[in-house]
């Protein structure tokens, strides 16, 4: 459905998303009912679907806005770095355990999306393609500044990096220790960085 055109109604709409959003993550999606939403929103139905179109049309607006709040830790840190990459490795690390190991913001409640509504599989799917073209794009300036071979394929490394992410995750969350997601992301950094030059210069391995 379209934005609102007021600034009220865009905060309202936005409390939504957010309060479904903060409980799907908890809670999961299947335990998290519109009544739910509503109460932590402190909204009442007609508003609901004043600005959706039902449970699907909320369920996209999630995935939409844990992507948002991804990419916008992610733009923190300057990726087209080697230390930039490391501080944001270990973000993910720190994240993790400060939210209780409840895994990814996006990752996390994919599963139930797509059990309760197929129709979402092309949002999801374009969420994370959104998310993979931001770390290729941090690939590529590295590629462009040196920082990797000539030969290097960033997209490649963007999607290891990524698949790293959200198995590290998965693992972390499962035995609910951070050491599974270290090793992980020490693993997908390694990758990363065996894509240098073969020849170590001072000019071209900048940090």
């Amino acid at each position: 459905m379209d934005q609102p055109r007021t600034a009220r109604g865009r905060e309202t709409r936005d409390a939504i998303v957010e309060a479904a959003a903060s409980l799907m993550y908890r809670r999961g999606v299947r335990a998290t009912s519109l009544d739910d939403v509503l109460h932590e929103a402190r909204c009442g139905k007609g508003q609901l679907y004043h600005y959706f179109s039902g449970r699907a049309d909320l369920l996209a607006a999630v995935v939409d806005h844990q992507l948002q709040g991804i990419l916008g830790h992610q733009s923190r840190f300057k990726l087209d770095t080697w230390s930039g990459l490391r501080a944001w490795f270990e973000s993910l690390v720190e994240r993790q355990q400060g939210q209780d190991y409840c895994g990814c913001p996006l990752g996390s409640l994919v599963a139930e999306l797509l059990a309760e509504d197929d129709s979402l599989r092309d949002v999801v799917a374009a969420a994370f393609a959104r998310w993979q073209q931001e770390l290729t794009l941090a690939f590529t300036r590295m590629r462009e500044t040196g920082r990797l071979a000539p030969s290097a394929r960033p997209d490649q490394l963007a999607r290891h990096v990524l698949s790293s992410i959200q198995g590290g995750y998965l693992l972390s969350t499962v035995h609910r220790h951070p050491e599974a997601m270290r090793e992980a992301l020490n693993s997908a950094f390694e990758h990363a960085r065996e894509s240098r030059y073969a020849r170590q210069s001072p000019e071209l391995l900048r940090p």
